[in-house]
Order: structure tokens, then sequence, then C-alpha cells
């Protein structure tokens, strides 16, 4: 049984990126988040002029974290006044439909017999794939709650697809998938207006505001009013990502190449939720004496496509977020275990010429068993008579199309799918070692394969400091008073690389315990 809420629970890949995960998405995919703006140094409330709002908690940012913190609060009995530097809320939540958790009131269907899931598997699985860098007593408290935090977002309205998904870089279990994108925003977002929440787009954070004593005690905005707000109980920073941000990529990042950069700027350029993301929120905290920490890790999502496909706004997340596909290097060859983690596979994508490959997928993938695949077959035959994918009703047909379309050879294509083909026979992957739970033949038609490549630097797993409380602490450790943080803005729960949907689940368990432990301040503190 789980704990609850309440029990407080050139390059290289081995120097692209020092210490880096990497992440991915579907063949040609896409997600993302807002941040904060403005960069004036804190002030003490001492002199710094009035208030035009006041309540008991100010959030800041509208994700995943932002409405979990808010709505939190707000059932404590707490007022909550909501800032968003875009005009849009939700964020990258807005169009996410992953969350990990091992069971939920819904008790899915695992997908496999022989493995049982529990809050101990999926913290040993984190562990693993962060080849051990994530903070464990941090990683511990949102696998034990993952369970109890879906509930929570059940009970309050959201849906859930009748079927798990495959989760890669997990023994064989899956991931819950939302009925709709951004589901859990669509949802709390009205919801926490109901309940008396006030939400303030366009309305860029500025400064933290601190009295005498050093407590945060409101924020400074920089909207077209200059907007001061008083936070009677405190400030919960729910920023998200970072990775757009000039001033600390440089800091934090070396170089990626070309290709990579060109596909980053395309799909920013798409605007909201795609980007750009940027880290104001966190330079504004640490002027105000918060620590940081984990600011090295930042993950690719690996499956986009390349840069003249998607200036087209050709980019169909989830076509092939898949385990048991097929993934090919230009030589034809395979080159990773494409059931290990997003991260494992886009570090293997970083040495390959031109950082782009080819996913095969057959008829298994289209749709996938949750019905995710946002773009029918019709679609996909427009890419391929568009010349960005090839198909064939054969395997034969198929490699011949991709040494026409992209120059692949066309029999080292065919050996590697029949190789792999036999591995799934025989059920061991005698090149790179995949889980049988994810091994399955390239043999149903049709069959299609189009070029991706790692372009998105998409998470950064890195940001303030936050102790088991959701508390941010300053460069000795102590907790900085009145100030909070949940999610993609803090460092430490994640480590260098993460299974997709966790960092949902982390946003969602973080955020529960940085609204209910604002709400029990003393507002006279």
């Amino acid at each position: 049984m789980t704990k609850s809420i309440a029990q407080e629970s050139g390059l290289s890949r081995r120097n692209f990126l020092k210490g880096a995960g990497i992440g991915a998405a579907g063949l040609l995919g896409a997600t993302a988040l807002s941040a904060c703006a403005g960069g004036a140094s804190a002030k003490t409330a001492e002199g710094a002029g009035s208030w035009d709002q006041e309540t008991d908690i100010v959030v800041v940012g509208t994700g995943a974290a932002g409405v979990a913190s808010a709505m939190t609060a707000l059932e404590a009995g707490s007022a909550v006044i909501m800032i968003e530097k875009e005009k849009t809320t939700g964020g990258i939540t807005g169009v996410c439909e992953q969350y990990c958790a091992f069971d939920s009131s819904l008790h899915l269907p695992q997908n496999f017999d022989d493995v049982t899931d529990s809050a101990e598997l999926m913290l040993e699985d984190a562990m693993r794939v962060s080849n051990g860098t994530a903070d464990e007593a941090l990683a511990k408290i949102y696998c034990d709650d993952s369970a109890n935090s879906l509930n929570w977002m059940i009970d309050h309205g959201c849906e859930f697809k009748d079927a798990l998904r495959v989760s890669d870089g997990r023994h064989g279990q899956g991931k819950y998938i939302s009925a709709t994108a951004g589901e859990l925003t669509q949802k709390l977002l009205p919801a926490i207006e109901s309940a008396g929440g006030t939400v303030l787009t366009e309305t860029p954070l500025a400064e933290l505001v601190r009295d005498e004593n050093g407590r945060v005690v409101g924020v400074a905005c920089s909207d077209k009013k200059n907007t001061r707000i008083k936070a009677r109980k405190g400030v919960i920073m729910c920023t998200g990502p970072w990775s757009d941000d000039e001033v600390l990529i440089p800091r934090h990042m070396q170089a990626v190449p070309e290709l990579v950069q060109q596909c980053a700027e395309t799909l920013s350029a798409f605007g909201m939720p795609y980007g750009p993301y940027t880290g104001e929120a966190i330079r504004i905290a640490q002027k105000s004496g918060a620590a940081v920490r984990h600011m090295e890790y930042i993950m690719f999502d690996p499956y986009y496509s390349v840069p003249e496909a998607m200036s087209n706004k050709i980019a169909p997340a989830g076509l092939t977020r898949a385990v048991n596909q097929i993934l090919i290097a230009p030589d034809g060859k395979r080159f990773t275990d494409e059931g290990a983690s997003r991260g494992a596979i886009a570090l293997d994508i970083i040495d390959l010429p031109g950082n782009t490959y080819y996913p095969v997928i057959d008829a298994r993938h289209l749709p996938d068993p949750t019905g995710s695949t946002k773009f029918p077959v019709e679609k996909l035959d427009e890419f391929v008579a568009a010349g960005y994918m090839a198909k064939s009703d054969t395997i034969e047909g198929l490699a011949a199309e991709m040494e026409k379309t992209f120059g692949v050879p066309q029999d080292a294509t065919l050996a590697t799918i029949e190789r792999y083909n036999g591995f799934c026979a025989s059920g061991v992957d005698e090149d790179f070692g995949k889980d049988p739970h994810h091994m399955t033949p390239i043999d149903q038609a049709p069959f299609y394969a189009g070029p991706a490549e790692t372009c998105r630097d998409m998470y950064t797993h890195g940001g303030l400091e936050t102790d088991a409380e959701a508390r941010v602490v300053d460069f000795d450790g102590a907790v900085i008073p009145g100030l909070y943080a949940a999610g993609m803005c803090t460092g430490g729960p994640l480590g260098e690389i993460t299974i997709s949907g966790n960092w949902q689940m982390s946003s969602i368990v973080f955020g529960r315990i940085a609204g209910k432990n604002a709400a029990a301040e003393n507002a006279d503190a």
C-alpha cells in the first residue's frame, strides 16, 4: 500500500554532455513548457512599495506542478493566485498524456503476466535509468505516492485510456495515458477558478519580495501594470524546464550538433507549448539566495523529423512511442536497444552520422494499444507521397524504398530486419540485450520508415534545490522561509535520465506537497 501525501513520504556519447541525460517522444514529436520573465534583483518588503493584490499563496506557473499546488492549497482553505508568463496556460503539460504510476483505482491490466508492478519496482527502475544520479529519497517520495496522485487526478475529473502503454526503460510495465493530451490542466485550471482561485496570464515574474527577516512575502511582476502581489503564506515556483534559456544553457551545457540546433529552433518557432522555455524564475530565486542542483542534466528528445519536414510543421508526436519497434542507422544496421530508456537511446543517436536514424514500424503500431497515434494511416500516406516517409506492403519493398528515398542500403536494411525478427523468435537479442518483453517481429503490413534525429533539448532535470517538503533551500542548506518549488524547475528527483511519465508524476506529487505545506503556514509569520 502506498503512502498518502499526508504521510510525507566530433562529439561522442561520453563527452557530448557532461553527465547529461537524453529523452525521447515519438517519430516526429514534441512537447514543452513556459517559465517566467523578468530579471530584477530580490527586494525586501520595507520600502518596496504598496501591494496591488493580496492572497495567501502565489503559484508561479500553470503546468502540472502549478495546478497540483494551487488545487491542494485551495482545498486546504487558502486563497491562491496563479501567475503565468504566457497568454496561454498549461505549458508543456498542455500537450502531455503520459503518467507513470504502479497502480490506481482503475486497476488497469498490467502489460505482462510475469511482472508485478509496485512502488519498489518503479523506484528501482528510476534509479537504474538515472545511473544512480537521482536523489533516491526524493525519487522514493514520488514513486510511493504515484498511485495516490493518479487517483487524485481521477477524483478531479481526469480520464484515462483503458490500456497501459508499455514504458521505455521499465521492467515490462507501462504508463497511464490520459484520454486527451493536456487532460490535467484542461480539467484542473477551470476547477481552480471555480474553487475561488485566480489565474493571471501574461503576468511574468520579475522578482521575489522578502521582508527584513528574509522571508519571501510576495512577488513583483513585469506585466503592463507592474503588478505586485502579497503572499501571506508563501510563493510556490512551478515554472518548468529552461532548455532555451540564453543565460543558463551556455553555463551548464556544451554546444550541440548543428542539426540538433536547427530542429530545436524550428520547433520553438511553432510557439507555445513548444517553447521557448526560459529560466528567469530560477535566476530570480537565486538572487534571493536559492541554491540550485543538477543543472548539468539536460535531456534531449530524439524522435523528431529533420528540419525540412519540421519547417512544414510535420511533427506527429507519438507515432512511434513503441519499445518494440526497430531503429536503423544510415548504414542500415541497428545501433541501440530500442526498449531502453529514452536517455540511453539518445546517447547512442548522438554517435550516428548526422544524428539521423530511421524508426521502422508495422501494423502493430498503427495505432498503438492505447489508441494514441495522432495521425491515421491516411495522413502517413500523405507523408509518403510528399517524400517524408517510405512505405511498402513487404519488408523487401520497404528496404528498397528506404534506399531510393533516403539512401539507406537496401541489403543491409533487409538483413537487419530479418536478424531482428530472428531474435524475436528466439527471445534473445544477441546484439543489444533487449528485454524480451519489448521484442515483437516487424512482420505485419503495411511497413513505414522515416528519418528522425535528436533535435530538442526538451527536458532540463536541474533547478532549484528543495527538500522533501518542497521547500527551497539556500547555499548552506537552510530553508528559505515562504519559498517552495516543484516540478521541472527543481533538481534532484529525476537525475540525469528519467523514464517518460516520471517527470509529470514527480511534478504532481511535489506540487501537492508544496501546496499542502504552504497552506499550513502561519499567515502572520
